[in-house]
């Protein structure tokens, strides 16, 4: 176990707790974890999860500079739009394909396995931002894909943070699905 796999895995429980009580701290939390986070992919080899932690990064800032601006609106949680469910599945397969063939000139490892995971968790994110409650249902499946690669990866302490993020995500559907409206 790495001070740093640690630190991602106990800022990146904050991270979603704090994201399911709709805590604009969730934002500084999950900013130390991807950090964090980024190196250990790096190191291993995973770039598409690399990547990923970039984009988060980006995410997080907006996230954080966003929630502080409309701190004082009210949090809307819908269900997604039939229509747009079709378009974010055809969107996220072009992206798993563009990853893929990125992740192989680059040599990455877990090729396909990582170029579907960042695809789903890229389409998870926006989903979020939308404030559409199944985003957490796509949260638990990939959380769950996560703990196999980070099993075939050797990579035990994410494999914990992801079995946590598994339930989490349970938890955070649960949670908006009282609050929609």
């Amino acid at each position: 176990m790495s001070l740093l796999g640690i630190i991602a895995l106990v800022f990146g429980v904050a991270g979603v707790l704090l994201t399911i009580k709709q805590s604009i701290w969730c934002w500084p939390a999950a900013l130390i974890s991807v950090v964090t986070s980024g190196y250990e992919f790096y190191h291993s080899r995973l770039f598409g999860d690399m990547a990923l932690q970039v984009f988060y990064f980006v995410a997080g800032v907006y996230g954080w500079i966003y929630w502080g601006k409309h701190k004082n609106k009210s949090f809307t949680v819908t269900t997604i739009p039939v229509s747009m469910a079709t378009f974010l599945i055809g969107i996220t397969f072009v992206q798993a394909v563009i990853y893929y063939f990125l992740l192989n000139y680059f040599k990455g490892d877990q090729v396909v396995f990582d170029a579907i995971l960042t695809a789903c968790s890229i389409t998870a994110t926006y989903m979020m931002t939308k404030k559409w409650v199944e985003n957490w249902l796509c949260w638990v499946l990939i959380d769950f894909a996560y703990i196999a690669l980070y099993g075939i990866k050797a990579l035990w302490l994410y494999a914990i943070l992801y079995f946590v993020f598994t339930l989490m995500a349970a938890y955070g559907f649960y949670s908006w699905k009282k609050k929609e409206s």
